[in-house]
């Protein structure tokens, strides 16, 4: 049986391998001193999760970050339904009255339509001017005379003009016939709403006095009274600060 060498303080103790019977504990010996740190060990296999522990309080709010940039514009969304008309509002005030506009043109002149002649207005209580002297008409033949009509006739319808016939002889003078009755004047008529024809231009009238005669380069004619015609050629004399003022002005 072998036996086994231990190094205490460096003595050495020879142990033999054979069991015997146990001594009394010794007194402890000083701690030796730390031996130098050895090479680290191969990390161990990782323990199971353990159970969650119970939440913390919460944190105070951290400070707001920038603003992200604009996202894209997403797709326009379908129209939705038209809503009930809602309820007609109060009448606004007048608004101030909008500038003239520029005049428009001139239309087209329309159809002209003349109208039916109106019925013969009343006789004017005015004399009219006196209408020109128409041409003198053929003497008639002098037809026989009758015997004197004891009963005057209706006048009858004045014929038309016939044409001018070979002047005849001169007959045998006439008796005169009574003067028949005056007949009843007639209802005087309604006024026209519609204007007359116009008659016809009246002779011109005699020439008046004019101008009176006489007078030379550079007069002026000038009334003399207030009577009419009552005029005379006299001279006017511009004086000198006016006739100069005329001649700059022109």
């Amino acid at each position: 049986m072998s036996n086994t060498i231990i190094s205490v303080d460096e003595q050495l103790i020879v142990v033999s391998n054979s069991q015997g019977p146990q001594g009394a504990i010794g007194v402890t010996g000083p701690t030796g001193s730390t031996g130098s740190t050895g090479p680290t060990g191969p990390t161990g296999p990782t323990g199971s999760t353990g159970s969650t522990g119970s939440t913390g309080p919460t944190g105070s709010t951290g400070a707001t970050g920038s603003t992200g940039s604009t996202g894209l514009i997403g797709n326009t969304g379908p129209t939705g339904a038209t809503g009930s008309t809602g309820a007609t509002g109060s009448t606004g005030i007048q608004g101030i009255q909008g500038v003239t506009g520029p005049t428009g043109s001139t239309g087209s002149t329309g159809p002209s339509i003349t109208g039916a002649t109106g019925p013969t207005g009343a006789d004017s209580t005015v004399q009219g001017p006196t209408g020109p002297t128409g041409p003198t008409g053929p003497t008639g033949p002098t037809g026989s005379t009758g015997a004197d009509s004891t009963v005057t006739g209706p006048t009858g319808p004045t014929g038309a003009t016939g044409t001018a016939g070979v002047t005849g002889p001169t007959g045998p003078t006439g008796a005169t016939g009574v003067t028949g009755a005056t007949g009843a004047t007639g209802a005087t008529g309604a006024d026209s709403i519609v204007a007359g024809p116009t008659g016809p231009t009246g002779p011109t009238g005699p020439a008046g006095p004019g101008v009176s005669t006489g007078g030379t380069t550079g007069q002026v004619l000038t009334k003399d009274s207030s009577t009419d015609y009552d005029t005379s050629w006299s001279t006017i004399t511009i004086p000198e600060d006016i006739h100069i003022f005329l001649m700059m002005g022109a």
